[in-house]
């Protein structure tokens, strides 16, 4: 009898688990197909109303961006419906990780000899991702509200998709916490010194017309190094109106790809800057993206980072988080990018985690090296997003850092 009742509670358990996660893969086919909708019928009705070629490849990429969006949801949905794993009393903990998750969710404070804030941070990010993944599994650790706006800064050519780097995740804030975001606008392959200011006139100008509010900065790949390039020159600004930034697989001291013999023999075509189609061309374009690539190249970020690292604003906090991936595990551009500019270094596809984190002599936090391709922020990306970026929500406030 007692074994017909065991084999009975485990078969509600798994139907349970079942429609769980069934429910939340439809809902994220639903979303998929809902946003893809509302993207090709705005960008047809552009195309309708101004009919010519910028606006025909605007709606072929989103034709290609939702056609991929809505096909990876399928395939998710129907990865949710062959799972056959079991989590019976949920992960495995060991000790120490039950100690820091108790810590954490009763705000009572982690000596660095019982764990450093890598430590921290990971066991909270390990907890959410696993409840993200396995919706049967409810995570002890509560999500606080944010009193603050984010600010979302997308990196290099993020214009190929729809919508900001990790803005998926932010949305998810926004319904759990009610939190306000805003994207600037920060073109992917603009220098650094163009960008910087165009943030800061946009971040003003919000803040004028919202000047109670307090920001936090978001910043994914180059948008990390064109925002510390912002925070250093508006430095009052920031002291009055920053939170704080956290930056996630950004080449903080530069990326060493500009240094690669392929980009240097395609980049020889500057030794001609004197030819008259050369300067037609530079003065309607940034040719070949010579200063975008300037602004990423390890030789100027490092140092200018080694010079103006004491110019940045001493109220906001710093964080940095770092991203790896084996070629294996990427996204099929990281895979080319991992053939093509291969690197002996740990690496997300694109950019060196030892190049993503802050420098001894800097007082930043490091939260240290996740699993993840340099695409996981994208909107179609299965990665979990949104446990990331609640687990920052729930370490800043922990940390009484974000308030």
């Amino acid at each position: 009898m007692q074994n017909v009742k065991t084999s009975t509670q485990t078969l509600e358990r798994e139907i349970k688990r079942f429609f769980l996660k069934r429910r939340r893969r439809s809902k994220f086919l639903l979303n998929a197909t809902t946003k893809s909708i509302e993207d090709v019928s705005s960008r047809i009705a552009q195309l309708l109303q101004n009919p010519n070629p910028y606006q025909l490849i605007l709606l072929l990429r989103s034709l290609l961006n939702s056609s991929t969006w809505i096909s990876h949801s399928y395939i998710r949905l129907i990865a949710s419906l062959i799972d056959t794993k079991r989590y019976e009393h949920g992960p495995d903990y060991d000790e120490k990780t039950q100690f820091i998750l108790n810590s954490v969710n009763n705000m009572k404070e982690i000596s660095y000899k019982k764990a450093s804030d890598i430590e921290i941070f990971k066991t909270i990010f390990n907890d959410l991702e696993f409840a993200y993944h396995n919706p049967e599994y409810k995570t002890q650790l509560e999500t606080p509200e944010v009193d603050c706006t984010i600010v979302l800064i997308s990196g290099v050519f993020n214009e190929i998709f729809s919508t900001p780097a990790f803005e998926r995740g932010v949305k998810h804030l926004q319904e759990k916490t009610g939190v306000k975001y805003i994207c600037p606008k920060a073109p992917g392959t603009k220098s650094t010194e163009h960008n910087s200011k165009g943030i800061a006139e946009q971040l003003k100008k919000y803040i004028k017309h919202n000047p109670n509010e307090k920001l936090w900065i978001i910043s994914f790949s180059k948008g990390g190094v064109d925002s510390l390039h912002f925070l250093a020159q508006e430095q009052e600004f920031a002291e009055k109106y920053i939170l704080g930034l956290s930056t996630i697989a950004s080449p903080i001291l530069g990326s060493e790809h500009t240094n690669h013999r392929i980009l240097k023999a395609i980049n020889k075509v500057h030794n001609f800057s004197d030819n008259k189609v050369y300067k037609y061309l530079d003065s309607k374009v940034d040719f070949l993206f010579k200063d975008f690539q300037k602004s990423l190249s390890n030789e100027f970020q490092a140092k200018w980072f080694r010079r103006n690292y004491s110019k940045l604003p001493k109220k906001p906090f710093y964080t940095a988080l770092a991203l790896e991936s084996e070629w294996y595990e990427s996204h099929i551009w990281m895979i080319l990018t991992k053939l093509f500019f291969p690197s002996e270094s740990i690496n997300d596809g694109i950019v060196d985690a030892e190049n993503a984190l802050y420098p001894d002599y800097f007082k930043g936090s490091n939260l240290g090296i996740i699993k993840g391709h340099h695409l996981i922020g994208t909107r179609s990306s299965f990665y979990s997003q949104e446990a990331l970026l609640e687990a920052h929500v729930i370490y800043l406030h922990y940390m009484k850092l974000l308030s």
